[in-house]
């Protein structure tokens, strides 16, 4: 029998038969932070995602803090992802380098405002390591990343970078890439089956932009335990609403007896 990994966060299973539906919050200030949660929370979304990099006053700390725990309250049992997304991998230019991020990570994660922490595997890994080590005393899971924006990289790679992130002992994989054509789409999917049959942890995968939508709402047949639907704004292309990609869930769940 196939063992299940799943991760119970607030009453969320991580990892079961159907993806949770993540919203990004995109807000450039504490004004509009607050009332773009509240709209995004209104719709449902079984996880919301902070992209703090969109956040004009990412630098001053105990501006996110406050920002932070006003989002927790607001929140109440959904969980929060807090991610800082590099230039690099999609996000923002922002004033802090890694090592501030990672400052910054470790400030909201002793703050315990936040459920998980994404960061990329890009960064060095004594970097990476000193994130997992610091997440880990601040009881806050850690989503380790991949992103290429500007091409879908062959199977093996993209295997591996699930299983880097899951041997460098992140409590989630993501793995995100362009596609450039439905092959692409094939390679994505089938890269995060094989993946999803060695790893230990919950898998999130997608192909981005509209040649990849359909991974957003099929992935977890093949392994993915997320997908990012737009509440308000969208933080990466092809994102779909938060209505539309409960529904197709629904009639996956149907047509599985599932529910």
């Amino acid at each position: 029998m196939k063992q299940e990994k799943v991760i119970d966060i607030r009453g969320r299973r991580m990892g079961g038969p159907t993806p949770l539906i993540c919203s990004p919050l995109v807000a450039r200030t504490p004004d509009r932070l607050a009332a773009e949660s509240a709209a995004v929370l209104a719709k449902h979304p079984d996880v919301i995602e902070w992209r703090v990099d969109h956040f004009e006053k990412i630098a001053e700390t105990t501006v996110v803090l406050a920002s932070g725990r006003a989002l927790r309250a607001a929140a109440g049992d959904t969980p929060v992802i807090f991610t800082c997304r590099a230039a690099h991998e999609g996000g923002q230019r922002i004033a802090l380098d890694a090592e501030g991020v990672a400052r910054l990570y470790d400030a909201v994660g002793a703050a315990g405002i936040v459920d998980f922490i994404d960061f990329e595997l890009s960064n060095p890994a004594p970097l990476v390591r000193e994130v997992r080590a610091r997440t880990r005393a601040h009881g806050t899971r850690l989503i380790l990343s991949y992103h290429n924006f500007g091409y879908t990289p062959g199977r093996d790679l993209l295997v591996e970078r699930f299983l880097e992130a899951d041997r460098l002992d992140a409590d989630v994989a993501k793995v995100a890439a362009m596609p450039r054509d439905r092959f692409d789409v094939l390679t994505l999917l089938e890269a995060t089956a094989t993946a999803e049959s060695k790893a230990r942890i919950p898998l999130i995968s997608m192909a981005m932009g509209p040649l990849g939508a359909a991974t957003r709402m099929i992935g977890g047949v093949f392994g993915s335990s997320l997908s990012f639907a737009v509440g308000e704004g969208a933080s990466a292309p092809g994102q779909p609403p938060i209505a539309d990609l409960a529904a197709v869930f629904a009639a996956l769940a149907r047509s599985r007896g599932d529910a």
